[in-house]
């Protein structure tokens, strides 16, 4: 592998150390393996990049869910086993997922996985949560927390936390309908989950943030490996689009078809 191309852990370290991400951060990950470059070591050089520069105190969370229709998945019945089901929001997840002491919360659609000091706090009860991406899940934890969102190599299409922004400040996204869909947890007890899943149909423009946060100061750009990468602050984040939202429920949607 040619040293000048290839992508150490220690060089995406120090991309993410240069981008603001400090140790004792709780972040929330969504990422491109194939972004980065050719990365040595693949997706655990770039799980253990991010846990070096979090250090003991700090808290990893990424998305472990299947992709897809909230919808759909519910419509289906569908049984989610936190023991087995993969992740389908990239290659990252799925390693993350399987790694020894990483927990995942208990959610058929919406299920999310993290290790580190505030690790259960965040995922906690997320199995109580009548939408998934709403009040009392763990993306409001994030937010609450003061917690930040990375998107390694991926654009605001894959921030799962403007789902929470949009369900809590009047956007037309939730069901009324409310479904059944079932969890089964780490230790094999099952759970049914009464959820309102997102409306079908429904196709968002939310890279449209990125102005905004730049502008705000409430997101940094940088380049991590040969990927640019975005760190958002994720309380002030839900703050400023929320207030757009509050004024026009569809500042995040292009067409709405329900």
């Amino acid at each position: 592998m040619d040293e000048q191309t290839v992508v150490t852990k220690a060089r995406i370290a120090d991309g993410l150390a240069q981008l603001g991400l400090q140790p004792g951060d709780t972040v929330l990950v969504h990422s491109s393996l194939s972004s980065l470059g050719r990365v040595d070591g693949g997706p655990d050089a770039v799980i253990d990049a991010l846990l070096d520069v979090l250090g003991p105190e700090g808290t990893l969370l990424m998305p472990s869910f299947q992709s897809g229709s909230e919808h759909a998945l519910v419509r289906s019945g569908c049984v989610f086993d936190l023991r087995t089901s993969p992740s389908e929001l990239g290659v990252i997840t799925e390693v993350f997922r399987r790694r020894p002491g990483v927990l995942r919360s208990i959610s058929p659609t919406h299920c999310t996985a993290a290790v580190g000091r505030w690790a259960q706090t965040l995922l906690d009860g997320h199995q109580f949560c009548n939408v998934s991406v709403g009040h009392g899940s763990p993306y409001q934890k994030l937010v609450a927390a003061g917690g930040k969102i990375l998107l390694l190599g991926v654009t605001h299409a894959a921030d799962t936390t403007l789902h929470f922004v949009e369900n809590t400040n009047g956007a037309p996204t939730v069901c009324r309908e409310l479904h059944r869909p079932m969890a089964i947890d780490l230790d094999g007890r099952c759970w049914v989950v009464p959820t309102h899943p997102h409306v079908p149909g429904v196709k968002r423009r939310y890279p449209r943030v990125e102005d905004d946060l730049l502008a705000a100061g409430i997101q940094t750009n940088g380049t991590v490996g040969q990927a640019l990468c975005r760190l958002v602050e994720a309380g002030p984040m839900a703050d400023l689009i929320g207030r757009k939202i509050q004024n026009d429920p569809l500042y995040l949607i292009e067409v709405f078809c329900p």
